[in-house]
């Protein structure tokens, strides 16, 4: 229920502080603290490379390039991740209304959100409410405008704050880092309060203008956590790995725009010439430019001398570049082609699987590390449906990912056919086998049974058992529903 606004408590507003400044620190912490805010920038390929003056003269800041690989160290693995359906438990078929639930968020679109989020920052959120029809209502949120605290001896969320942003600076570029916070949301055990800033800005008072007293069996806030570890819950990014390798690529590139920026026209020297060769016939003095492309290589001057110095070798920059790319794909186990285009030939599709194994194992480790998660907002948005009371049996509940390997239809085609031919599979699991979206294997399912002769003898049957033949009595009527008398003799 929603109680009238009233201000916080002492501690209440000690613990929204805390989390507002939490937030802020996390945001401004270096890239090896998993800032926030630089992270962002790295995946934005908006971070140029450190450097220490040598490598770029003055004038030539505009050929400083940017490579990004931590983005696509952090794609290459969301791009691998999709749900395609919520089980009961690990042995029941997709259950319909749970899937109805998670489409009803907009969570098919979103859940990729959660995720990019979760692997580019090391963790993202996912909140759960009512909408305005008292129906579940799920939301994902930016770790850039959320944060938490866990239990210490539970390790369950015992706060957590989602911070409001300036709707004036919303979606603008220019504000894309701001920190101007002018509302928050407080969720805590069993309530959610609403606050506004009083006087609209970053530093004035908390006041209170809704708290919800909703009673959930925990906080309504579920962290999406990427490379978590024991002592260290918070998550890391999928990007940390690969960013000194892309730094260190970008000085390298950047060192061949200059030396090409250097060497595009050959430098030449002309020995033993005087003034007036590099004079016109009227005795003005020829243009630089002209003099270096070649308008004064013919000097009536016996005793000059003209040669050209020889090209910049590039080759060992393009070296350099390779090797930085595997070294990138080692690190992130990922075939040398993701970062190297051209580096690598697979002989044949079983090397290309054999080189994506260690992808295909992280992608694996993801979908465990954020199935977990996924099925704890199951579990409340079902709570909200069913009005404060959990079904049984709801603790195994299961997601359904799609295969993060990339085996071809025919080559899942021809495994699935076995499998039901040796008896293996049922037949009426060979779309599921293959990988089919859900609604996809419900059609098929559906065309079945409409293809079957005795399913549809059997339609056929049940429709003529329920054509009346003949008028209904007063009792069949009350009992059908229709509420009507059969008419009497006048």
């Amino acid at each position: 229920m929603t109680t009238p606004a009233d201000r916080l408590t002492d501690e209440e507003e000690r613990t929204l502080n805390r989390l507002h400044q939490r937030l802020l620190n996390a945001r401004a912490a270096s890239v090896h603290s998993g800032g926030l805010d630089i992270l962002g920038r790295y995946y934005d390929a908006d971070r140029y490379m450190r450097s220490i003056g040598l490598n770029v003269p003055p004038g030539y800041e505009d050929l400083r390039t940017v490579i990004a690989w931590p983005a696509q160290a952090a794609d290459t693995i969301e791009e691998r991740l999709d749900v395609e359906g919520i089980r009961t438990s690990t042995t029941d078929a997709p259950s319909d209304v749970l899937w109805d639930i998670w489409q009803a968020s907009g969570l098919d679109e979103e859940s990729q959100l959660a995720h990019a989020d979760a692997l580019i920052y090391g963790r993202s959120y996912v909140v759960v409410g009512a909408d305005h029809s008292g129906d579940p209502a799920i939301t994902v949120e930016s770790p850039l405008w959320m944060a938490h605290e866990r239990d210490p001896l539970t390790r369950q969320v015992r706060a957590a704050a989602r911070f409001v942003q300036d709707p004036r600076e919303v979606d603008l570029p220019q504000y894309a880092r701001s920190t101007t916070t002018v509302a928050a949301s407080l969720f805590l055990p069993g309530q959610t309060v609403q606050v506004v800033r009083d006087d609209g800005g970053e530093a004035g008072a908390w006041v209170v203008v809704d708290r919800d007293v909703h009673g959930m069996p925990q906080v309504p806030v579920v962290p999406l956590v990427n490379r978590p570890r024991v002592a260290d819950r918070a998550g890391r990014s999928e990007m940390l790995r690969v960013i000194p390798v892309a730094d260190a690529c970008c000085r390298a590139i950047t060192n061949m725009q200059i030396a090409t920026e250097f060497q595009a026209v050959p430098q030449r020297y002309i020995l033993g010439a005087s003034q007036e060769d590099f004079e016109d016939a009227d005795g003005n003095p020829v243009p630089a430019w002209e003099a270096y492309l070649g308008r004064v290589w013919a000097l009536a001057n016996d005793q000059a001398k003209a040669g050209q110095f020889p090209a910049a070798e590039l080759r060992n920059f393009t070296e350099a570049i390779t090797a930085y790319g595997k070294i990138a794909a080692s690190l992130q186990g990922v075939p040398l082609s993701y970062f190297a285009v051209g580096g690598d030939n697979p002989a044949s599709a079983d090397a290309i699987r054999a080189e994506e194994a260690r992808l295909v194992k992280a992608c694996e480790r993801r979908q465990r590390a954020f199935g977990g998660p996924w099925e704890q907002v199951m579990r409340l948005a079902i709570w909200i449906a069913e009005g404060g009371t959990l079904p049984q049996g709801l603790d195994r509940l299961a997601l359904v990912w799609r295969d993060p390997s990339t085996p071809t239809m025919a080559a899942k085609a021809d495994y699935v056919s076995k499998m039901v031919a040796a008896g293996v599979f049922p037949p009426a699991y060979g779309p599921e086998a293959l990988g089919l979206p859900v609604s996809e294997q419900e059609r098929i399912a559906e065309l079945w049974r409409e293809a079957d002769p005795a399913a549809r003898l059997a339609a056929s049957l049940d429709r003529a058992s329920r054509t009346p033949t003949q008028p209904a009595t007063a009792d069949e009527g009350v009992a059908h529903g229709t509420g009507q008398q059969p008419p009497t003799a006048g």
